[in-house]
């Protein structure tokens, strides 16, 4: 398991999960500082998921509901759009491979309710 303290998770709060017409799921999340670099989704088959936008930070997307996680199963890759609300502006979007995992490599218990 990878060191947290090396780590910047943020739990996203009000991201939207929504289907394309191949199935795959485009997430809109709030705009992050800085480029993506490499970024890279972790799944495990359950109701939370992390997006890597680099190796040092990480994206929580919690409670996926059950339509994402069946298309988050059959899924090689998905589609981020960073969205600045307030200015209700996009930011940047951008194609993110996702890789099946049994655990993740971080421990998650401090950022659930």
């Amino acid at each position: 398991m990878q060191d947290s303290s090396e780590i910047f998770v943020e739990k996203e709060e009000a991201y939207v999960a929504l289907p394309t017409t191949e199935d795959e799921v485009v997430f809109a999340i709030s705009v992050k500082t800085g480029e993506p670099n490499a970024p890279h989704l972790l799944y495990d088959g359950d109701e939370h998921a992390l997006l890597y936008r680099d190796e040092n930070d990480v994206v929580l997307l919690d409670y996926l509901n059950s339509e994402v996680q069946k298309m988050l199963q059959g899924s090689q890759k998905i589609y981020v759009a960073e969205i600045d609300y307030k200015e209700k502006q996009l930011i940047r979007d951008y194609t993110v491979p996702v890789e099946k995992v049994v655990s993740y490599p971080i421990n998650l218990s401090p950022y659930f309710d």
